[in-house]
């Protein structure tokens, strides 16, 4: 009986995600620029909700709980890292975002980046950076599908390959037709979801752990490193474990299609630049409500095999079924405000920027029927991701994001501040990136320092070293 009022309990919510991505998709134009980027019709609030919302992912529910859960206070240093990324890049370029892609009239990531790049070479690096964004988000939105599954195995006892294909029909159905206006109306409605139940748990944690000197003592008992600021890190390797999640927090805002394309959809770019504080807030708060929760789930629900089930485990364990069913609507609103986002950008990449000619044709014969089929397509590709290649949740998440951040981050730091550039030294600057990020990981470097700043910083090396030695040929002798 217990299950099925937790089930009738979540999918009244997931009803009103389908109606309001249903009234959404009323209310949207047949047109490209409506169903990419909603007809650039959203204010601040919208803007900065929607990417906090699509910024937390299966992340924040789940792998910063599990971060808590095996590293205690020492948890929180990765969201303070990430929120001087976070200062960074919103402090600078969401108004230059917006405003560029107004005036070069562009829709997609993979359009604007090579806008602004001179030549014929434009093309290929299109391509390229539609290629990155497919693989690379698609992974990301594998992540998201396979972070649902877990949620949904623990509270229905479903068989995990089903719970990834369920949650994908489900996303698919509201983002599919409404195109971004539906996935930015309910990551609103998803964002004031994940607030209530991210105070809600940690709230309630505190107080059955018995308050702070309880904690502590408990915590304490199990392990001194985890009543730590610092836990088990040194001086060197939490200055480079810092430094290293801050520039992965700014390669995020500079590299997630997904997060940039809510920059482009602002109605204006005053609206992008206002949306700064609603988002950096909104991600901070939520993510260290999870991280603290996860700390003291340690000691409430201690010896869980996968600590990133300890939110799903504890409420499953202590609460009334209708109070379960709004918690699990709670973490699939965190999921699905991330994958739906993530399948229109890598869909849109695919049908659009992989191959513009033969989007030409078909656009002109389907109009956005053919955006919509690739959508499906792309979804249900990630959905077979998820099944043939499981992984941590957080494991695959910042690997995908850090090797984005690395590739597409330093070739739109260039673009974006209209420096010189040309197409050999963006191309460079992308593989050179993604290629030191990737080595940098499969050597264990990482658990130093994240491979997104060394990454950056050879693309951005690179980039200029090929920019100064065409200049040199094209001089007079």
């Amino acid at each position: 009986m217990a299950s099925e009022i937790i089930l009738l309990s979540f999918s009244v919510f997931v009803v009103i995600f389908l109606g309001v991505g249903a009234f959404a998709a009323k209310r949207s134009a047949p047109t490209d620029v409506d169903y990419l980027l909603g007809s650039r019709s959203f204010g601040a609030w919208f803007v900065g909700l929607s990417a906090g919302a699509t910024g937390n992912s299966g992340f924040i529910m789940l792998g910063a709980v599990g971060m808590g859960y095996t590293m205690g206070l020492s948890g929180v240093i990765m969201a303070l890292a990430w929120f001087l990324g976070d200062l960074m890049f919103w402090s600078f370029f969401p108004e230059k975002f917006n405003r560029i892609a107004r005036d070069r009239d562009c829709s997609t990531i993979p359009e604007l980046l090579s806008s602004g790049i001179p030549g014929r070479g434009s093309v290929a690096i299109r391509q390229l950076a539609g290629l990155l964004i497919v693989v690379l988000i698609g992974a990301y939105t594998a992540a998201q599908f396979s972070a649902a599954a877990k949620t949904l195995n623990v509270f229905f006892d479903l068989n995990m390959n089903i719970g990834i294909i369920v949650s994908a029909l489900a996303i698919l159905a509201y983002c599919t037709t409404g195109g971004l206006r539906a996935s930015l109306w309910t990551d609103v409605v998803q964002a004031i979801i994940m607030l209530g139940i991210t105070t809600g748990m940690l709230t309630v944690a505190y107080i059955a752990a018995g308050g702070f000197s309880a904690i502590h003592e408990g915590l304490y008992a199990i392990d001194p490193a985890l009543t730590k600021f610092t836990g088990t890190f040194t001086t060197w390797t939490l200055i480079a474990f810092v430094l290293g999640y801050a520039s992965a927090g700014f390669g995020f805002g500079i590299s997630q299609p997904q997060i940039i394309v809510r920059l482009l959809a602002g109605r204006s770019p005053e609206e992008a630049r206002k949306a700064k504080w609603i988002y950096v807030l909104f991600i901070q708060y939520t993510w260290h409500c999870m991280t603290l929760f996860g700390m003291i789930a340690r000691l409430l629900i201690p010896g869980i095999d996968d600590p990133e089930q300890a939110l799903p485990l504890y409420a499953f364990q202590n609460f009334d079924p209708w109070l379960v069913g709004i918690i699990l609507a709670g973490i699939f609103s965190a999921i699905a405000s991330t994958a739906d986002s993530q399948v229109l950008v890598s869909s849109s990449s695919l049908a659009i920027d992989v191959a513009p000619g033969f989007y030409q044709k078909m656009s002109a014969r389907f109009g956005v029927r053919y955006q919509q089929v690739v959508t499906i397509i792309v979804g249900m590709l990630a959905a077979l991701a998820a099944i043939f290649f499981s992984s941590n949740v957080f494991t695959l998440i910042i690997f995908a994001l850090s090797i984005l951040a690395s590739s597409l981050g330093p070739a739109m730091f260039n673009v974006i501040l209209k420096r010189p550039t040309n197409s050999l030294a963006i191309g460079s600057c992308m593989a050179v990136g993604l290629v030191v990020a990737v080595s940098w990981r499969m050597l264990g470097y990482n658990e130093t320092l994240n491979e997104s700043l060394p990454g950056f910083l050879a693309g951005l090396v690179v980039h200029d070293i090929i920019v100064r030695l065409s200049s040199r040929k094209k001089q007079p002798l």
